[in-house]
């Protein structure tokens, strides 16, 4: 399962959770629990993203040297 699909489905449990039939007390320790995996998922998503922006950055980073035409010297600042 996705972390995307994880998501969802804890999104349609607290949707449902009204409904369930639990008392109170118990509908709110739920609440407060599904809340903390739906901010930790967050938190790994957002992991992930920047790991990614970082993976790119490195990939596509190379140097050229300027070209030289012959018996001219290019000298670098």
């Amino acid at each position: 399962m996705t972390i995307d699909a994880l998501i969802m489905f804890v999104g349609a449990f607290i949707a449902t959770l009204p409904f369930l039939g639990f008392p109170i007390r118990m509908d709110n320790i739920i609440m407060v629990v599904t809340g903390i995996i739906v901010i930790s998922l967050g938190i790994i998503i957002r992991r992930r993203a920047v790991a990614a922006r970082a993976r790119a950055k490195r990939v596509h980073t190379y140097v050229e040297s300027a070209p030289q035409v012959r018996g001219e010297v290019h000298e670098t600042a």
